[in-house]
């Protein structure tokens, strides 16, 4: 078996050289065939895929963050390949969607057991952790605005949410379908979920799982700045819920449709479309390691 390192330099930065240099120390040690592969972009990882897939038994690890290891996912041939999510991101929501557990370098290279888990899928792109419309996309777009501030990862999102709620704030108008039933919706936000949390591990959704081939959907009504900054403020404790304004669904498939393109943020890359085909996929990724919440 050779282990394939897929490293962002983006989200390494300065800590490239040391992560590199334990990879090759932890493999050499442990007499395990291995190769690193620096990567600059999403392009720039996808051509590397393609590249070495030639190897037949394989584990491919997505060394960055949750945008890392969502590219590597919609990469590789899903029905073939076995993952890893190494985490070395600001957000890093996905390791503990899928592992939930502390993060160690060496115990996850040296793990050989694998496990499945569900994806969510928006049109044709598969996403690991979050999909967002209206304030959830506005705030991933603003993200970016932050990314050189020498603040933690999650002070950045919560300063792309006060960003976003005060100056790009605007409620969206769609046709939503979900599992067959249709309603027109005026939304400040949709989040939709494939774990508990999103941006800066805010619990946003703390019943959802990777494990039971749905996704958990959040719909905003059309509230004001002042509620959308009440209603983040009660997340911590989960009372979010059972605001009046939060509408939730548990579904397999869910279509939004709008006469205007909507924006919308999948693991924090934004796309624009007029109708979004949102669906569970059931079982999808093959990952190495542990989940001790659903499996042990």
């Amino acid at each position: 078996m050779i282990h394939l390192f897929f490293i962002n330099e983006v989200s390494l930065n300065k800590n490239l050289d040391v992560c590199i240099n334990n990879i090759r120390s932890i493999c050499e040690n442990n007499s395990l065939e291995y190769e690193i592969i620096t990567t600059k972009s999403i392009s720039d990882l996808k051509s590397k895929v393609q590249k070495n897939n030639e190897y037949v038994d394989s584990v491919y690890y997505a060394v960055g963050g949750d945008g890392t290891f969502q590219s590597l996912v919609n990469a590789v041939d899903l029905g073939n390949a076995v993952l890893q999510y190494l985490p070395y991101g600001s957000g890093n929501n996905a390791y503990r969607t899928f592992y939930n557990r502390k993060f160690d370098l060496e115990r996850d290279i040296l793990c050989n057991d694998t496990f499945k888990a569900d994806l969510g899928k928006a049109n044709s792109e598969f996403f690991v952790t979050m999909f967002g419309l209206a304030l959830d996309s506005s705030i991933g777009k603003n993200l970016s605005k932050f990314k050189r501030f020498p603040i933690s990862g999650k002070a950045k999102y919560y300063a792309s949410i006060l960003y976003s709620v005060f100056f790009d704030c605007k409620p969206v108008n769609v046709k939503m379908t979900v599992d067959g039933i249709t309603e027109e919706k005026i939304s400040s936000f949709i989040s939709i979920t494939n774990g508990p949390t999103t941006g800066g591990q805010t619990p946003i959704s703390p019943r959802s799982s990777a494990f039971d081939g749905k996704l958990n959907a959040l719909v905003a009504d059309k509230i004001s700045s002042m509620q959308v900054l009440k209603l983040f403020s009660k997340v911590k404790t989960g009372k979010h819920l059972s605001d009046p304004c939060i509408s939730q669904y548990l579904f397999e498939r869910m279509i939004l449709e709008s006469l205007e393109p909507l924006m919308y943020e999948i693991d924090g890359e934004i796309h624009y479309a007029k109708r979004i085909e949102i669906e569970a996929c059931k079982n999808a990724v093959t990952l190495k390691g542990r989940n001790y919440e659903h499996r042990y």
